[in-house]
């Protein structure tokens, strides 16, 4: 676990999330983040659902600046041991700057995971019992990029918000 909060810090002191909104740097929907120097080391980041989950729920973890506990154990339940998720979406992080990578999650998940990850994230959001000013930026920068209307989103949330009561 220390390890994943290193992580999670080093992402945090790299990420731009005050200049988020204002951030007009598009990248192409490339999933495989391999560059023309990778090819020497062998080193590449494929994002699969499951680490495009990863990589979306630590930019909403770290949005607000504070990283706490109920969010890393909310973390843990989603990689559930998987190193290798945490890893490719870290390498991802570190190599494409935010707000980017909600392109890269967004061409990496179906319809259904979209939704089903946009509930994990605000349920995230909350496991603090606040929605920071930053997170809630970020989940709607998710909603937009996913397609996911209010309508839709709204019976999650409701159930979300009466779970967090």
């Amino acid at each position: 676990m220390g390890d994943l909060l290193s992580d999670l810090q080093h992402f945090y002191e790299k990420a731009n999330y005050p200049n988020a909104q204002n951030n007009t740097k598009i990248l192409p929907k490339k999933v495989n983040m391999m560059g023309i120097f990778d090819k020497l080391t062998g080193k590449s980041a494929t994002l699969t659902p499951k680490s495009a989950l990863v990589l979306s729920a630590i930019t909403v973890i770290a949005a607000d600046g504070v990283i706490d506990e109920a969010e890393i154990n909310d973390l843990a339940k989603i990689v559930r041991g998987d190193r290798k998720s945490i890893d490719t979406a870290m390498q991802v992080i570190k190599a494409n700057p935010f707000p980017g990578v909600i392109d890269l999650v967004a061409s990496t998940l179906d319809e259904k995971q979209k939704i089903a990850t946009l509930a994990i994230l605000c349920d995230i959001a909350m496991s603090d019992g606040v929605l920071a000013g930053e997170e809630k930026k970020i989940l709607q920068m998710y909603m937009e990029k996913f397609g996911i209307s209010e309508s839709k989103l709204t019976p999650i949330i409701e159930a979300i918000a009466i779970k967090n009561d």
